[in-house]
């Protein structure tokens, strides 16, 4: 009985030694090595993702001085300053995809016969000479998909967009609202849409901002 006991001791006692070989945590790096360097300003003029040094110049992993890693947005490139944002030569298609028109001009109808407006919005954008406008649509809720305009996001983002929605009648077309102006920024450009606030004869309009290939 004595030597069972005896015989598991001495078994316990090599399996404890054995594992002291292996080193414990708090004992250091075997081999007496250092402590892993890490990603930081220091030691990485990129930027750091999973503790390792990145360029810092793809839209995967943009960023510099050692910050953390950034994907820049799907209508985004990493810039030359090593930062997220819109190219400036893409070329963007502003289109006005629905708006909502009060139910009156001024307490009276908008056409003779009491029927909704037939509602086009004509447009500019930023560095062109010609204007173009959607299809003509009767209704209070008008929705499109095409008459939009196409600029660069550099010329939208240094000259408005000009709109005006008007009803189109046979004799005469009237004003749903004066002519607007509306300063594109680039946080328009990267969600993709803009609502443009009530005028006139318009409680709200949606607005495509759509990058082309």
């Amino acid at each position: 009985m004595n030597r069972f006991f005896a015989g598991a001791v001495l078994a316990l006692s090599v399996l404890v030694g054995c594992g002291g070989d292996d080193g414990t945590p708090g004992t250091g790096n075997p081999g007496g090595g250092g402590t892993e360097q890490k990603c930081s300003a220091s030691n990485c003029a990129g930027c750091c993702f999973n503790n390792v040094c990145q360029t810092g110049n793809t839209a995967s992993a943009c960023g510099k001085a050692g910050a953390t890693c950034t994907a820049c947005g799907s209508a985004q490139v990493c810039r030359t300053d090593q930062t997220c944002g819109v190219d400036p030569n893409s070329v963007w298609r502003v289109q006005p995809v629905s708006a909502r028109i009060a139910s009156s001009d001024n307490g009276t109808s908008w056409d003779g016969d009491g029927s909704a407006p037939d509602v086009v919005v004509a447009m500019r954008c930023p560095g062109s000479t010609t204007s173009t406008e959607t299809p003509e649509v009767e209704s209070y809720t008008p929705a499109w998909t095409s008459g939009g305009c196409t600029a660069k996001a550099s010329q939208l983002l240094a000259e408005p967009w000009v709109f005006q929605l008007w009803d189109i009648d046979i004799s005469s077309h009237d004003t749903i609202t004066d002519s607007l102006a509306l300063r594109i920024t680039e946080g328009f450009l990267t969600a993709g849409t803009v609502t443009v606030n009530a005028s006139g004869g318009m409680t709200s309009m949606t607005v495509q901002l759509q990058k082309q290939p």
